[in-house]
């Protein structure tokens, strides 16, 4: 690691160029061998290589450039720098040493902190925040009328975006880490999710929520977000601290790493050109800003934990769905089945039958019927007859009483419990041979007192 911020100081330290005014702006321009920083009173030239150039502008500031030159939204679209007014609104350019202005709109104020971008022939604007509301609008400017013109679209549209963090890939554009605003609290709500623009089609979906390792809850403290695309993938971080993150979208992963210059200690402006980050390091002391390059090709090499998916998406989200209703379905299967066992299940005492804690007093005699079905599902008449038998009654007597207890107590339990217990079957060979059966769908256990 000592060795590693040993590297990043000498890249720092290799490519120094100062400016006192405290109000600047600086922006790729045309070359790839160098950028501009422009101020009220004029724009340097700043070569790679080392050299830079103070120069006044061809043509005096439109005096409806009345913000500090910090403030402008820069965009290099086909070869032609573009500067946003705060809010949206007055468009400008910077081309052949003089800033002008191209549109025929007003300050708009309306999009404050939104993301300008663009794709094929065309400028837009994006979310951001005016009129006590988070916007999640999309702008574009019409290069003919010079006015900007609302972009309707579809899909599921993300409520207000204010301080995303947005990466453009092919003809999408994603967008996350953004907070929207209660219009009448103003109270802040940070989205977890991750949204995806069509850009032909303008079609919104939402992808999925964004990893919790990915701590985007509570950024309050951690500065100013800065975010750009680097080889295809996507690295942002916080002013406060030092700790950045790679993100590659297309394959669902990220990665974070720690370095002690690249961010931690850079300015909120940078570009990026030729695989170089190049920002201002405020003097302290001095109170000038010195413009620094770091090599961005030897950020990968220090990582500190392992990859992980980026955001949980949709058919991993259906994945657990489908789990949780089949793990669902099978537990009230085996519930279903244990409670219809358990339902069937009477308990008999000296005096009472039971269900699920619930008694009804029987007769003793009904007791004692019900405990030879307790012992076997089968009851032979002649069993039960032994129950009605008396020395001084005849057979008669017995037959008939015997029939008129067991008619009361299938009526009585039927009323209780909505079941019949006991059926009546003959057998085959003879008529005269009766035999009793427990309904299959009841079990009766007979208490023991201990």
């Amino acid at each position: 690691m000592k060795n590693l911020i040993l590297f990043l100081f000498l890249s720092w330290a290799s490519f120094s160029q100062t400016i006192e005014n405290d109000d600047y702006l600086i922006i790729e321009g045309e070359s790839s061998k160098y950028f501009y920083i422009l101020t009220k009173d004029g724009y340097y030239i700043s070569e790679l290589a080392g050299k830079i150039t103070f120069k006044e502008y061809t043509k005096e500031i439109p005096k409806s450039l009345n913000v500090p030159v910090s403030t402008l939204i820069p965009l290099l679209h086909n070869s032609q720098t573009y500067l946003l007014y705060p809010g949206g609104g007055l468009l400008y350019t910077f081309s052949d040493g003089s800033i002008s202005r191209i549109d025929r709109s007003f300050p708009h104020r309306n999009q404050y902190g939104a993301y300008f971008f663009s794709y094929k022939e065309n400028v837009f604007l994006i979310g951001g925040y005016g009129y006590w509301q988070t916007k999640s609008i999309i702008t574009k400017f019409n290069f003919n009328s010079g006015d900007w013109e609302l972009v309707n679209t579809k899909g599921q549209q993300p409520v207000g975006i204010d301080q995303g963090t947005y990466f453009i890939e092919d003809n999408k554009l994603y967008v996350f880490d953004f907070v929207s605003r209660e219009i009448n609290t103003q109270k802040e709500k940070r989205n977890e999710n991750l949204y995806v623009l069509d850009l032909d089609s303008f079609e919104w979906k939402k992808l999925g929520v964004i990893n919790d390792t990915v701590d985007l809850i509570n950024v309050k403290n951690k500065g100013v977000k800065r975010f750009f695309k680097f080889e295809d993938k996507l690295i942002f971080s916080y002013s406060n601290n030092p700790g950045f993150f790679l993100v590659d979208i297309q394959n669902n992963s990220f990665q974070s790493f720690k370095d002690e210059i690249l961010f931690y200690k850079s300015d909120n402006q940078f570009i990026i050109k030729n695989n170089r980050l190049i920002g201002p390091i405020k003097n302290t002391l001095t109170g000038e800003s010195a413009f620094e390059k770091f090599d961005l090709t030897n950020i990968t090499n220090y990582p500190i934990d392992e990859v992980s998916y980026f955001f949980r998406d949709k058919e991993e989200f259906f994945q657990y769905v489908y789990f949780a209703l089949f793990f669902l379905i099978v537990l009230i299967i085996i519930l279903s089945l244990y409670y219809k066992r358990i339902a069937q299940t009477y308990i008999i005492d000296e005096s009472s039958i039971s269900i699920s804690g619930v008694s009804h007093k029987l007769l003793p005699i009904e007791i004692s019927i019900l405990t030879l079905f307790s012992k076997d599902k089968k009851v032979l008449n002649s069993k039960l007859m032994e129950l009605f038998v008396r020395d001084d009654k005849t057979k008669d007597y017995a037959v008939k009483r015997k029939n008129k207890t067991l008619a009361a107590l299938k009526t009585k339990l039927f009323n209780l419990y909505n079941i019949s217990f006991i059926e009546k079957q003959k057998s085959k060979g003879d008529s005269r041979h009766l035999t009793y059966l427990l309904n299959k769908k009841i079990r009766i256990i007979q208490e023991t007192i201990d």
